[in-house]
């Protein structure tokens, strides 16, 4: 273990004493000309070119933790090193180093972005060659790991975190004094969370002598830490999508009104945040039709709502076609008339389905009668099932009636000869028993 220590301090000086004191490190092209800070010290905003290109704001985050760890020694931390070596060699036994790297993004993303949940558009790391093999050919992976709880000086060989083998991406290495750079963009959008850390494993998965590399570390002593892992990230300013399927549709976004273009669409670049979108209920189409919001692709059933943009979003507003009902009466109540979506089913109904006439008519009988419906419906049931297929209309019809008045008028003649038939047979019984009265004749023994 001693050996393999003095070796390494050994080779760190021979490379370090490459370079005179302040000779400049080679550094990468910057591409951030023209920037102004934001409300991260990690972070910088691209100057817009006009009003309507997008905002781009670009992270570079240094490592919180980075170290490697050794099969050879297997209980031993190498956090406080400059150097971060990553090697698969086959030497005996096979010398195998792997280096891990944690980012904590809770403390470096600005407000506006980490708060919208915004994901990066690109990711990438980049490493700074000190040294490698002399074939000046290697492969290194970086892989995903899921563990966050290890630090740099408790991470050895027997406690690293497992890292998803299927989920890497791999560069070549080809000089020393350059910087290697993986494009990390899928690995980091699937598992992003801006309130939280993000952790990579870099390794030399084939066995090579040309597989050994030596990265700068953040502890490198002689580069301040302008040499140090970094993790950038560039977030674009997003664009939010409404999709109708009407044109010349009003849409209110925020405090702002925007019309959906020939094809039902309206598109909105906005700062990262939270909106207020809302479209139309109701949209007429012609006279007795139009389109009522049903939902938001997301099952959203609100016409109003608040989102969150931090990433391109595409909404749309889900429609359905009504037609409307009118039902009509003079008389009663009539229930069921309305908006129906289409090819659907509806229900009309009227009560009560008589009525007096009005005046002495009313007193000897006569109502108005429900007889049957007009137009949409033709049935004579009080209750009728429309078919909205269309624009419907539905007319309740009544007929005078007459019926009690004839049964009334029955009744009363039926009364009236009653009661002269029982008033002559009264009399004629009394003129009989007086007739009988005159004509009595005493009994036999009086007549003598």
């Amino acid at each position: 273990m001693a050996l393999k220590q003095l070796t390494i301090i050994l080779l760190m000086a021979l490379i370090l004493g490459s370079y005179p004191a302040g000779t400049a490190l080679p550094q990468e092209p910057s591409n951030r000309l023209g920037t102004a800070q934001v409300d991260a010290g990690d972070c910088s905003v691209l100057q817009k070119t006009n009003a309507t290109s997008a905002m781009i704001i670009l992270c570079s985050i240094a490592p919180t933790d980075d170290t490697y760890v050794d099969n050879l020694i297997p209980t031993k931390t190498f956090g406080d090193l400059g150097v971060l070596i990553v090697q698969n060699i086959p030497s005996v036994p096979i010398s195998k180093t792997y280096a891990f790297m944690k980012f904590d993004l809770t403390k470096t993303l600005p407000a506006q972005v980490a708060q919208s949940g915004a994901i990066p558009l690109n990711a990438s790391l980049r490493m700074y060659v000190r040294l490698m093999n002399f074939f000046y050919n290697a492969t290194v992976e970086v892989h995903n790991v899921q563990a966050e709880n290890w630090t740099e000086n408790t991470l050895t060989w027997n406690n690293m975190p497992q890292f998803d083998a299927n989920q890497y991406v791999s560069t070549n290495i080809i000089q020393n004094g350059t910087w290697a750079r993986w494009n990390l963009t899928d690995l980091v959008q699937q598992r992003f969370n801006s309130s939280a850390q993000i952790t990579f494993a870099a390794i030399a998965s084939e066995t090579s002598w040309r597989n050994l590399v030596w990265f700068d570390s953040k502890e490198h002593a002689f580069s301040n830490g302008s040499t140090a892992p970094t993790l950038e990230l560039a977030f674009v300013e997003p664009y939010l999508t409404i999709e109708t399927s009407y044109p010349n549709l009003a849409v209110s976004v925020g405090d702002r009104e925007v019309v959906t273009n020939s094809n039902g669409t309206a598109q909105l670049l906005l700062p990262w945040g939270d909106y207020s979108v809302s479209v139309p209920d109701a949209i007429t189409i012609r006279n007795g039709t139009r389109a009522r919001f049903v939902d938001w692709n997301d099952n959203t059933n609100s016409s109003i709502r608040l989102v969150s943009v931090g990433n391109n979003l595409t909404l749309k507003a889900n429609y359905g076609i009504q037609h409307e009902l009118d039902v009509y009466s003079p008389f009663g109540n009539v229930t069921g008339g309305g908006w129906y979506f289409e090819n659907t089913d509806a229900t009309i109904t009227i009560a009560p389905t008589a009525f007096p006439l009005e005046g002495l008519m009313g007193w000897f009988g006569g109502r108005y009668v429900f007889d049957h419906w007009s137009g949409g419906c033709t049935t004579t049931t009080s209750q009728c099932n429309v078919l909205m297929d269309s624009p419907k209309n539905a007319v309740a019809l009544w007929r005078v009636d007459w019926t009690l008045t004839i049964i009334l008028a029955i009744i009363l003649v039926v009364a009236t000869a009653c009661v002269a038939v029982l008033r002559k047979q009264r009399h004629y019984t009394g003129k009989k028993i007086k007739r009988s009265k005159k004509k009595r004749v005493p009994p036999p023994h009086r007549r003598r």
